[in-house]
């Protein structure tokens, strides 16, 4: 399975070439140290901001062009050792950037120096000529920095004791009376969980954006873990245990993302594999220039961005879980072809009445369909209260959207999660696969032996 996560409704950057800012007569941003440095600080603050100073201190450009300057076996390998090596004219001692690409390893680029100190100290080469990288390059290890930072935090929080508990799967399967064995296509549920933000609508939160500037990056790294996460080397007998597994794997995915993003591969085609967070932008030819675009890494409350994140995917997993739950107990979503008006659909805690087709409008509800034990061995029977009172407790509380994500998956060729091009805020398809049947009534003329006709005829919905 190959997956690639495009995430359409990113807010579109607004590029100049470092040419054209060269060529301005009010002169460029980084010809006064205090419209470089000072005027850009505060802006870190949200995500705009940070996207804002990426772009205007040119310090994407100038990443960008770096890399594309060095050997062509070296374009990106070992690219921030170079850019360290580049700013200060030569590495004397230990580089100061060598921990950035590990979780837990040291990083203080140029020793930490603030960035007014370093825009009068390496502004200017050893012969005296203007040293632009020297000046942009401060960004750039600041981003370097905050990546290595939020990925910390990431992978702490998902390999957490209390992630998975934070997911209430034991009072699922009590509140709905099923069971959590439904684990098709775990591997795929952190990349879609990412993708669609607050697309259930109701009591869901609504992606903000610190998500949403970093989903494409985060998306990424969750989509590699399903394309290279064999099934069978995780444990599925339980949701509660394939979310462990998948996890672990995302932890171990971020370590790799974080060491391949700093330089730390020999082969550049290896690069190809850091995501792309602006995959329709193609001002940026480096997979790493392209990987810092967005200038989520300079956001300088790490730990709202990362919790922000955390929290989406912790509320859009839960509706999964609930709905894979829900078809353990055998709870169906139905179009009931027994009634034939919105009127007498009725406003019943459950019913919608909705189009499936052009021109094909039934009243959708949920039922539970028991195989055996009832007067005619099989029974369905329309859900009661509590069933739509727990989908609202687990974010499936707002019905049009849910049961329209569900009709999409019945109505879809192979009925299996997708999560390639995904549209940020909206819902993949098959992330909600609860099983869905026509309802009629069923012709009993023939001569039953012994007499027994279920009085309900089921087909699927398809």
């Amino acid at each position: 399975m190959k997956s690639t996560i495009s995430f359409l409704a990113l807010a579109a950057a607004v590029h100049s070439s470092p040419l054209q800012k060269r060529q301005d007569p009010n002169g460029h941003v980084w010809d006064n140290v205090d419209t470089f440095c000072s005027n850009q600080a505060y802006l870190l603050r949200d995500p705009a901001g940070a996207a804002q100073v990426w772009e205007s201190t040119s310090a994407g450009n100038e990443l960008d062009v770096f890399i594309a300057s060095q050997w062509v076996a070296e374009h990106e390998p070992n690219w921030l050792l170079n850019l360290e090596d580049r700013v200060v004219g030569g590495v004397s001692g230990g580089a100061t950037v060598g921990g950035c690409g590990t979780i837990q390893g040291s990083c203080n680029p140029l020793g930490g120096i603030d960035c007014k100190e370093q825009f009068n100290k390496y502004g200017v080469d050893k012969d005296g000529n203007e040293n632009i990288i020297g000046k942009t390059s401060y960004w750039i290890f600041l981003a370097v920095k905050g990546m290595q930072a939020k990925f910390r935090m990431l992978k702490d929080k998902l390999t957490s004791d209390t992630m998975v508990a934070g997911f209430l799967i034991p009072s699922m399967v009590k509140d709905f009376e099923g069971n959590e064995d439904q684990t098709s296509d775990i591997m795929k549920w952190l990349a879609a969980a990412i993708g669609f933000g607050g697309a259930l609508g109701g009591n869901m939160p609504v992606a903000g954006p610190y998500l949403s500037t970093g989903a494409g990056i985060l998306g990424g790294i969750f989509s590699a873990v399903a394309d290279k996460t064999a099934p069978e080397a995780i444990d599925t007998s339980t949701i509660s245990g394939a979310l462990v597994s998948l996890f672990v794997a995302t932890a171990g995915q971020i370590d790799s993302t974080l060491n391949l993003a700093v330089g730390g591969a020999t082969n550049i085609d290896d690069f190809k594999a850091l995501p792309n967070p602006k995959p329709d932008d193609n001002w940026y030819k480096s997979p790493v220039a392209k990987f810092f675009s967005t200038g989520w890494f300079l956001l300088n409350d790490d730990s709202l961005a990362v919790d922000n994140a955390i929290k989406s995917i912790t509320e859009n997993i839960k509706p999964k879980i609930a709905n894979n739950v829900m078809k353990a107990a055998n709870l169906r979503l139905v179009a009931d072809k027994r009634i034939h008006s919105q009127e007498e659909c009725g406003t019943a805690t459950g019913r919608q009445w909705m189009t499936l087709r052009e021109g094909e409008d039934y009243c959708f509800y949920i039922m539970r369909y028991k195989p055996s034990g009832g007067n005619y061995g099989e029974s369905w029977t329309e859900a009661e209260e509590d069933v739509y009172t727990n989908m609202a407790k687990y974010n499936l509380g707002n019905r049009d959207p849910y049961y329209h994500a569900v009709l999409d998956c019945a109505l879809s060729a192979d009925k299996a999660l997708q999560v390639d091009n995904l549209g940020f805020n909206s819902i993949p398809v098959c992330y909600f696969d609860l099983e869905a049947f026509f309802i009629d009534h069923k012709e009993c003329n023939s001569n039953l032996i012994n007499k027994i006709c279920p009085p309900v005829e089921a087909t699927p919905i398809a």
